[in-house]
């Protein structure tokens, strides 16, 4: 993956919880990757904020939940006179980060792809720290367009696709002969390959590139109601409008959980639901007491992190316009982080 640093975007200074909802500051910093545009956020009128520590290092993941979290954490944090930096990186380079205390936190992690990490870096070597659920109980999974098994009930479950002419209707130029199975960005912890090849499923294994691929691929297969199989998952924004399905594979055995923590290549299960969890460098609640505690106390609803991803991935804002707007609108929510 491409990795890069963020520019660090610096919000109208003087900002303290109880102008939540006051007047507005104008932010004129450059973050093009955050997709541009100003964030305003509300403000005390008596100037700037005594820093409450050390600037901090938040990274985000390569899909818009990730990005929100962080966005929401660097609007509350930011606020209270901690600068922090947001830093593009993939799941597995974060864990490096953490280790070594170049990446102050993560905000989530989805434990059914990490639980070698969790061992070695939280429970064995304790560099890194668990700060906590996230709130959001999450699900990826192999889903269809429902007209799919509307047509061809058999596809609701994993033994359908053995059939290599029922495979074949999900065909492209990309798979050849064999049926077309999409995943999003090449650097997501996935077992999809593995549980086609140990299924013995007549699939091909294609990879969109992002996130935003697989959501135009959604789009376009409603529209045209051609078959579509792709790794997806819950919570997400794009359930409520799309109607998916998800495909019934293998009940998850010990043996799976086993095969995923060794990383041996031979999963053959559906996913785990996944509470999905914060974690921080053990060096952070030192180096800046106050962001650990307000990250340790951050929790977003599978709702509210729905409702700011679709203001982000259906409206068009930049991830910091759109958590600074909904932490504007919630300050009550806000409170119960920073008390």
């Amino acid at each position: 993956m491409r990795n890069h640093r963020r520019s660090v975007q610096l919000l109208a200074a003087g900002l303290a919880l109880a102008g939540l909802l006051g007047a507005c500051g104008s932010d004129d910093g450059d973050d093009a990757d955050d997709g541009g545009g100003s964030a305003t956020t509300t403000a005390d009128a008596g100037g700037d904020a005594p820093a409450t520590g050390e600037g901090i290092v938040l990274a985000v993941n390569p899909w818009t939940g990730s990005a929100v979290n962080a966005n929401v954490a660097k609007v509350v944090l930011e606020s209270l006179g901690t600068p922090v930096e947001l830093l593009d990186i993939d799941e597995n380079a974060t864990w490096v980060g953490l280790d070594d205390g170049s990446i102050d936190a993560v905000l989530e992690v989805w434990p059914s792809g990490h639980a070698a990490d969790y061992e070695t870096y939280i429970a064995g070597k304790k560099s890194v720290v668990d700060l906590g659920l996230l709130g959001p109980s999450a699900k990826i999974g192999w889903y269809v367009p429902t007209f799919v098994v509307d047509e061809h009930p058999e596809l609701a479950t994993w033994e359908g696709f053995q059939d290599p002419e029922l495979a074949a209707l999900f065909a492209t130029a990309e798979s050849g002969e064999l049926g077309q199975f999409l995943m999003g960005d090449p650097t997501y912890v996935t077992f999809d390959e593995q549980i086609i090849a140990n299924l013995d499923l007549p699939l091909k294994y294609v990879v969109a590139g992002s996130e935003a691929a697989l959501l135009t691929e959604i789009d376009k297969a409603i529209a045209d109601q051609t078959p579509l199989l792709l790794q997806f998952w819950q919570p997400h924004w794009k359930q409520l409008e799309a109607d998916l399905t998800e495909v019934t594979l293998p009940e998850v055995t010990d043996e799976c959980l086993a095969s995923a923590a060794a990383g041996d290549g031979l999963y053959a299960c559906d996913y785990s639901v996944d509470e999905l969890y914060k974690a921080a460098s053990a060096g952070l609640e030192a180096k800046n007491a106050t962001a650990f505690a307000v990250l340790s106390k951050l929790q977003l609803t599978t709702e509210q992190q729905s409702e700011i991803a679709g203001f982000v991935d259906r409206d068009g804002m930049s991830p910091l316009d759109a958590a600074t707007q909904w932490v504007n609108a919630n300050p009550d929510v806000v409170a119960a982080w920073t008390s």
